[in-house]
Formats: C-alpha cells, structure tokens, sequence
C-alpha cells in the first residue's frame, strides 16, 4: 500500500473518540474495558505511524482524536459526569488522558522510527 494511503488510513482511524468511548463506557456502566481498547486502538495507531516512518502522525492523529472527543463529550455527557469522574471535570479527565496517551505515543514511535533507521544503516 502506498505511504500517502497508509496516512490517510491512519488519520482515519485516529478520528475514533476513543477517550470519549471509555470514559462513556466507563460512566454508563462502571466497565474499564473501553479503556482497554482505547490502548490498544491507540497502539495500533501508532506502531504504524512508526511503521511507515511518520511519527508526527501521532500528534496530528491525537489532536484529532482529541476534537472528536470533545465534541461527543460535548454533546453526550449528563449530570452523572460531574461527579463521576472526581477529583477531575469531565473536560479536565479527558484533556489529562489525551495527554497522558500523547506522551507514551510519542515516546513509542520515535523509538521505533529511530531504533529502524539504526537497523536499516547496520549500526547498532
């Protein structure tokens, strides 16, 4: 598949709310699994950013998952929200968990894209 398609597919995937889902999830029925795919969907995500060489599609792709979240927050949360997530808002929970998620993809895939150019130049 060609780098441009694999991008667009990418930032595709990166538009799921996934903060959004697992703190519904979370508030709805008291379930953490959410939170479970939101790491896994998010990995997925950015191992292959790393794959194909574009770490920065892990911060573009976060900061699009970020404006879906707060846009189904928006438009989704109850009352039950302000008191469910304490000591955090529910805007304050979902900016820290963005963040948090920012962090370890960055960290993970400019890893791994230097950890490939290093395999690739035969050094160790």
């Amino acid at each position: 598949m060609k780098p441009t398609c694999m991008k667009v597919l990418l930032l595709l995937g990166y538009c799921t709310p996934f903060v959004f889902l697992a703190m519904y999830e979370d508030a709805s029925s008291g379930s953490l699994w959410f939170y479970l795919v939101m790491i896994f969907g998010f990995s997925g995500l950015s191992y292959g950013s790393a794959k194909i060489k574009s770490p920065w599609l892990v911060v573009l792709g976060n900061g699009i998952s970020f404006v879906s979240s707060c846009l189904f927050a928006w438009h989704f949360q109850t009352e039950k929200w302000e008191y469910y997530f304490k000591p955090f808002l529910p805007n304050q929970l979902l900016i820290f968990e963005t963040v948090i998620a920012l962090l370890i993809q960055s960290l993970l895939a400019f890893r791994t894209v230097k950890k490939q150019g290093v395999n690739q130049s035969g050094e160790r």
